[in-house]
């Protein structure tokens, strides 16, 4: 179990210096690529390039089948299943990217035509954006069983490094941007599509030298595949309706009001995938050793790792969060040249809605590493389409634009109970015990530590730098305080205490 640990901790740092370097990265392009296209072409793009997304949801369902059926055989020490996993995944990867082509040539073309609310002067820079957006995702989805590999043998250090190239490309792009007179909303399209071949390039090249389930011959298992779909199957009721529940409800703000408010979702949006990349690096170390876990059969470590990660996702999250939400308009402010209308109350409303999320992301884990997700992505997509159709509705009726984070909110709430009483029933998950160590504590975290910053944002005054590195250090500091004073059981500070101790030593 040491050991175990030992590794989670390594990997977690080893994703983190990669996301501190492409957080800055990221939200600096942001801002680039929002100044040259202005406003309205930056929310056509978010519109446009949704449709696209929805079309894909097969994807993330045969990334996380991939990785699934590969650490399943690596916990069970059986290596010679490993080539023809990975085999039986592209050739499955292929079939989908043909399904989404098609997909995309008819019913989505047809939807960008018909429907989307489009200024006829950008009408053909939107089908540019539309097409090149469609090879791109294919390019992309292309790349994930080589993503799924690495991620399966947890070699983080190669998965930064190579992130980081993603990363740095799509920084040239916003440099090439300025350099070029033509089209900027064309442009962007295209470069985005270069951008994502070299990248799959070299995921390859690496792949192929660093596994040798890559370079194998290949391998096509058909009723592998037939498991592999099976799987996916019921994972894409989650997947479809999760691109509902994000991209779905950009469409819908396109229908009902104007670019603007596509631009500031799309910013609030933009702030909160970098903001919950940082649980998320965490989760992508913390998520093989619990699958690994439970094909061995030890329930016990797997449920403690799974207690400690869902809380320290939320710990890693709020201690960001808590300054972004109370300081929010001053911070877009330093990081846009212009705010669109509206970003300041989308970002804060979906950062609460992302911290409740994160909290009980990890149980998801369990449900994957049993297989048993009928019921399981049945309740998700539920909460998800809900979501989506309540949000038509209210838009329908005249509600602001708004509303739908209000709805995301509620509904965030009521999937975590029902996720636990599914689970609870699939593989007798304790959810007494869950709610008592982990839903309890983070409240007690979050509603201790928030105090005193909220009195002094209350009480400062006017935003300034010297305010928000105040709030920052406040939000660091009494978070920290709680987490370890509330948040964490006596077992889970013994084992920080002695990874810190080892850090030490070693340096």
């Amino acid at each position: 179990m040491e050991e175990n640990s030992r590794r989670i901790t390594n990997n977690t740092l080893l994703l983190y210096v990669r996301l501190f370097f492409s957080m800055i990265i990221s939200l600096y392009t942001s801002r680039i690529v929002l100044d040259i296209l202005g406003i309205d072409d930056f929310g056509l793009f978010s519109a446009v390039g949704g449709v696209v997304v929805i079309l894909g949801f097969f994807n993330s369902s045969m990334l996380t089948a991939t990785q699934r059926f590969l650490n399943y055989e690596m916990g069970r020490g059986n290596q010679k299943k490993l080539p023809e996993i990975f085999s039986t995944s592209l050739a499955g990867h292929y079939l989908v990217a043909l399904i989404i082509l098609v997909l995309s040539e008819t019913i989505g073309l047809w939807f960008v035509c018909e429907r989307l609310v489009i200024p006829p002067d950008r009408f053909q820079a939107a089908l540019w954006v539309y097409q090149f957006s469609v090879f791109t995702f294919i390019v992309n989805l292309l790349s994930s069983p080589y993503n799924a590999v690495i991620i399966a043998h947890e070699k983080m250090g190669s998965y930064a490094w190579l992130s980081m190239a993603d990363i740095t490309f799509k920084l040239i792009v916003a440099y090439v941007l300025t350099c070029i007179d033509w089209d900027k909303l064309k442009l962007y399209g295209v470069l985005l599509f270069l951008s994502a071949l070299i990248v799959r390039a070299i995921y390859v090249f690496y792949c192929k030298r660093a596994f040798a389930e890559c370079s194998h011959k290949q391998l096509l298992n058909k009723d592998l595949l037939k498991k592999m779909f099976g799987f996916s199957g019921w994972m894409v009721l989650g997947t479809f309706s999760n691109a509902f529940s994000s991209h779905g409800v950009s469409i819908a703000i396109n229908l009902f009001f104007t670019p603007v408010h596509n631009a500031a979702r799309a910013i609030a949006q933009q702030v909160c995938v970098t903001m919950s990349n940082f649980a998320s690096n965490f989760m992508m170390a913390v998520h093989p050793p619990i699958v690994k876990a439970y094909s061995r059969g030890d329930e016990v470590y797997m449920y403690k790792l799974v207690f400690f990660s869902s809380k320290i996702s939320f710990y890693l999250l709020y201690v960001l969060s808590l300054p972004l939400i109370l300081q929010t308009e001053y911070l877009l402010d330093l990081w846009l040249k212009t705010v669109p209308a509206h970003t300041v109350l989308f970002t804060q409303l979906a950062l609460v809605e992302m911290l409740i999320t994160s909290s009980y992301a990890p149980i998801a884990a369990i449900s994957q590493a049993s297989g048993k997700i009928k019921r399981y992505q049945f309740i998700i997509s539920i909460g998800f389409m809900a979501m989506f159709l309540l949000t038509l509705l209210l838009y329908s009726l005249g509600f602001p634009a708004v509303v739908t984070y209000l709805i995301a909110i509620g509904i965030a709430l009521a999937g975590l109970m029902a996720r636990l009483l599914e689970l609870r029933k699939t593989v007798r998950f304790p959810v007494r015990k869950y709610l008592a160590e982990v839903t309890f504590r983070i409240a007690i975290t979050a509603i201790l530590s928030s105090i005193i910053p909220i009195i002094y944002v209350r009480l400062a005054g006017s935003p300034s730098l010297l305010h928000l590195v105040v709030v920052a250090l406040m939000s660091v500091v009494f978070v920290s305080l709680f987490f370890w004073l509330f948040g964490l059981n006596p077992f889970e500070k013994q084992l920080l205490l002695k990874e810190i101790k080892q850090k030490c030593i070693r340096k």
